[in-house]
């Protein structure tokens, strides 16, 4: 049996095949899981969220552009969901409250804290560089697969990209990350 790559499979669902969809969701579930868990940093809204981006994208399905990949199409309905999210239904909570992760309890170790300061700074970053910093650094895209997904160019991506990791490094110093290493 050959697997099917994601474009015919978009094909098939077009023409009423709910069984590729099914295959489609099994490849990028966790994967667009993850990315909502990351922007918006609540584990019950990231579930809510990815099953919403699998209902845009069947819905939107018969407007699919074929010179595109499947993959950085349904990753850019993801992060405009998590932006859209961010943007309309929680402006700026506290960080703790969004995430209770990021507090720091005394029995946690010394790898643990560093993670906990690390998604901290993560969060604090504008959305505009916080998604670039995910594409890239957690989701291992390419310059290019992340102008696909964002539609940002690859000068901007990489000027942004540096302008965040900047700001991260910043951020880590002054919170002691890099101290006792």
């Amino acid at each position: 049996m050959t697997t099917k790559e994601d474009n015919e499979l978009v094909y098939e669902v077009i023409h009423g095949s709910i069984s590729s969809f099914e295959i489609l969701v099994d490849r990028y579930q966790k994967t667009i899981f993850n990315i909502m868990l990351r922007m918006v940093g609540d584990f019950e809204t990231a579930k809510d969220l990815t099953q919403d981006v699998f209902v845009k994208a069947f819905e939107k399905m018969g407007g699919f552009d074929f010179k595109y990949r499947f993959f950085s199409w349904i990753y850019r309905i993801a992060v405009n969901e998590a932006i859209n999210w961010n943007r309309k239904k929680h402006p700026m909570a506290r960080l703790e409250e969004v995430d209770p992760m990021l507090t720091v309890k005394p029995e946690t170790t010394g790898m643990e804290v560093k993670n906990k300061l690390l998604h901290r700074e993560l969060r604090k970053l504008e959305e505009e560089y916080r998604v670039l910093v995910l594409l890239k650094y957690y989701f291992g895209l390419s310059y290019d697969e992340i102008t696909e997904v964002t539609h940002v160019p690859v000068k901007k991506v990489r000027s942004r990209l540096f302008i965040a990791r900047d700001q991260l490094r910043k951020g880590l110093i002054a919170n002691g990350f890099f101290e006792n290493d």
